[in-house]
Parts: structure tokens; C-alpha cells; sequence
């Protein structure tokens, strides 16, 4: 989605470890910068040969109209001003410009969340279900684009291991049950697709 729209200028916001950056200047050869709240992040993201920098999606260090393509990788449903965030992205976007962002579905792991007997999940302020109405006042045209995925656990510790990383649910790792068969969960996820006005 990001190579739809044929940019020069990159930026990704909350870049976590920098894959998906150093990817997309590899596999676009487009100029990019990549930023994320956490110095630990920039420096992995810096140390794959990725202009990054310490930033915040809520208030952007870059001039009006500077980059062709924002990418928010499932980061926009973790910011605290959602409305702000947004402002930002389309603020940097040069007329015609795009806005590429993932999120989750709200039924993202709901098998393990059953499973492990907490199947309530917040609602996201980003959402696969959300998205088209949070980002239309905003953009021109936004489109969404389904993404949907199995993630399948070969045992208990794989599961373990994944509750235990997670933010809203670390502290159910010591429920994962015993289970011999592989386990599978459905992951919805959507990509959306904001064009700014030109």
C-alpha cells in the first residue's frame, strides 16, 4: 500500500525496531525517516542503517507538507490524543499525499483471551471497526483494506510467552493451560488507506 503511492519522502511514526523501515527503504529506495518515543527503538531503527529519531506522532518536528507517505503501523490506537495524532500525519502530508495505517480487529486473539478466561477487551480508540469513521473527517478518501490472519500456538510456552509481552493481558500468562494439540487464534487485522486532499 505504501508503494501505491509512489513516494519520495517517508516518514513512519512509532517505528518500534525498525523492520518495516528498514524494508520499506530497501525495497521503495525512498528517502525516509522514522521516529518513536522510546530511545531504545531509535537506536535499534537507527542501527539498520534508518534515519531515526526520537519523536512523538502527537506533536511532529517536520515542516507542513514534507513527506509524500505517513506510515502508522499499529501504533495509532496506543496514542493519547488520537485527534491530535491524526492532525499531525495529515499536517506533514503534502497535498495528494497518503496516509498508510494498520491496526487490530476487536476480536485480535479472542480464542486465547477465552481461553485463559478474560474475554472483555477495551475498545480501541483505533479499531478495524472504527477506522473509516475516525479518519474520514479528516482525509478526502480513506479506504479499508481487510488483513485478516491464524496465528497458531505449537504449544503452551509459545502462548505463555506471547500473553506475557502483551500490554493489556501480561498478567494471564500463568493461566495458559496445558494442551498438546496447536492452538489457533484468528487475528483480524485492516489496513487503511487516507488520501489528503490536493
Amino acid at each position: 500500500m505504501v508503494a501505491e503511492a509512489a513516494p519520495r519522502r517517508v516518514l513512519e511514526v512509532g517505528c518500534g525496531t525498525g523492520e518495516f523501515a528498514e524494508r520499506m527503504q530497501a525495497e521503495l529506495g525512498v528517502e525516509l525517516i522514522a521516529v518513536d518515543l522510546s530511545p531504545r527503538m531509535v537506536e535499534l531503527t537507527a542501527a539498520r542503517g534508518v534515519d531515526a529519531r526520537i519523536g512523538d506522532v502527537q506533536a511532529l518536528a517536520f515542516e507542513d507538507e514534507s513527506f509524500d507517505c505517513v506510515v502508522a503501523g499499529w501504533v495509532l490506537y496506543h496514542v493519547e490524543a488520537l485527534e491530535q495524532a491524526i492532525l499531525e500525519c495529515r499536517r506533514v502530508l503534502r497535498p495528494g499525499g497518503m496516509l498508510v495505517a494498520g491496526t487490530l480487529g476487536m476480536d485480535h486473539f479472542r480464542e486465547v483471551w477465552e481461553l485463559l478466561g478474560d474475554p472483555s477487551r477495551d475498545q480501541l480508540s483505533f479499531s478495524r471497526e472504527n477506522g473509516l469513521d475516525v479518519l474520514s473527517p479528516f482525509f478526502e478518501h480513506v479506504e479499508m483494506r481487510d488483513a485478516h490472519g491464524v496465528a497458531v500456538f505449537p504449544d503452551p510456552e509459545a502462548m505463555r510467552t506471547l500473553v506475557a509481552v502483551s500490554i493489556t493481558h501480561a498478567h494471564l500468562a500463568d493461566r495458559v493451560p496445558n494442551f498438546t494439540e496447536p492452538f489457533r487464534a484468528q487475528t483480524p487485522h485492516a489496513v487503511f488507506v487516507a488520501r489528503k486532499a490536493g
